[in-house]
C-alpha cells in the first residue's frame, strides 16, 4: 500500500500543473481555456506531446553527460524528499526522516546550480550567478525555521506550546517565503525571471532534460505543500495559496530580496532561536 501511495503522489504532479493552469487562466482573464469543459486538459496534453516530440541533436561531450547526470540527481533528490515528507507522522522514526529532509533540501540547490552551469548557455550562466547569491541568502533562514518547528513539535514543555505560539506563527510566515524562494516561485523566481534575462534552460533544453527539471521543480512544490498540511493546514488550501500568489504578486527586486533575508529574516530567527533555548 505504501508503494501505491508513493506512485499516486508522483502521478499527482501533472494534476497540480493542470490545476495551476486553470487557476492562472481565471486570475489572468484568459478565458480561452474555458470554452469547453475539458479543453484545457487537451491543451495540457498537446503541450506535453510537443515537448517530447522536439528534435534534439545529441553531441557527445563531457558537459552534456554531466548535464544529464546532475539533472537526474536533481530529480531523484526531489522524489526522495517527497518520500521522506510523506512518511508516517506518528512513527517513532519520523524525526530522523525530517533530518534527512533537511539535509536533502540543503543539497538540492547545489545540483540545480551545477547543471545550469553545464548547460553551456550564457543566459543560464548569468542566472546561475543569481542562484548562488539566493542560495546563500535563503538556506540559512530555511534551516533555522525548520529547526525551530521541529524543536517545537518534539518539545514536552507546555510553556512553549501555550505562550510561544506567536513565535511559531512568525516562523511559519518566514518559512513560506523561504519555500517560495527555494522552489523559484513568484515573487522570488529571480534565477531566470528578470526582464533582462532569457530563461536559459527553457531555450537550450528539450525532451527528457526539460521534463526532468520541470518535474523536479513541481515535486519540490508538492513537498512544501505536504509539509504545511502536517501543520494542521488543508492540502487544497496550501496548494491554492501557492498558486494564487503566483497570479497575484509581481517579482521582488533581487537586491531587496538578499537584504530581506540577511538583514531581517536571519536576524529575527537568530533572536527567536536564542529566546527558545533560554526559555
Amino acid at each position: 500500500m505504501s508503494l501505491v501511495y508513493y506512485i499516486l503522489l508522483i502521478i499527482g504532479v501533472p494534476f497540480i500543473i493542470y490545476f495551476e493552469r486553470r487557476l492562472l487562466g481565471v486570475l489572468q482573464l484568459r478565458l480561452g481555456l474555458f470554452i469547453y469543459a475539458l479543453n484545457s486538459f487537451f491543451i495540457f496534453i498537446a503541450d506535453f506531446l510537443k515537448i517530447i516530440s522536439k528534435y534534439q541533436v545529441y553531441i557527445f561531450s563531457y558537459n552534456f553527460v554531466l548535464l544529464y547526470i546532475f539533472c537526474l540527481i536533481f530529480t531523484i533528490l526531489s522524489v526522495i524528499s517527497l518520500f521522506t515528507i510523506s512518511f508516517n507522522f506518528s512513527s517513532n522514526g519520523y524525526f530522523y526522516f525530517q533530518l534527512i529532509l533537511l539535509i536533502i533540501l540543503c543539497f538540492i540547490p547545489f545540483f540545480f546550480s551545477i547543471f545550469i552551469y553545464f548547460s553551456n548557455s550564457i543566459f543560464s550562466y548569468i542566472g546561475n550567478l543569481r542562484s548562488v547569491f539566493l542560495l546563500l541568502s535563503y538556506e540559512l533562514s530555511l534551516n533555522f525555521s525548520l529547526i525551530i518547528i521541529l524543536y517545537e513539535s518534539y518539545s514536552f514543555f507546555l510553556y512553549f506550546h501555550v505562550y510561544n505560539l506567536w513565535i511559531l506563527i512568525l516562523v511559519i510566515s518566514i518559512l513560506v517565503l523561504c519555500f517560495m524562494s527555494d522552489s523559484s516561485r513568484v515573487p522570488f523566481d529571480l534565477i531566470e525571471g528578470e526582464s533582462e534575462l532569457v530563461s536559459g534552460f527553457n531555450t537550450e533544453l528539450a525532451l527528457s532534460l526539460f521534463l526532468l527539471i520541470f518535474f523536479g521543480e513541481y515535486m519540490l512544490l508538492y513537498v512544501f505543500i505536504i509539509f504545511f498540511s502536517y501543520l494542521n493546514s488543508s492540502l487544497i488550501l496550501s496548494l491554492f495559496i501557492f498558486i494564487y500568489v503566483r497570479g497575484l504578486l509581481v517579482r521582488y527586486f533581487f537586491l531587496h530580496l538578499i537584504k530581506l533575508f540577511w538583514y531581517n529574516f536571519l536576524f529575527i530567527l537568530n533572536w527567536l532561536f536564542l529566546f527558545i533555548l533560554i526559555s
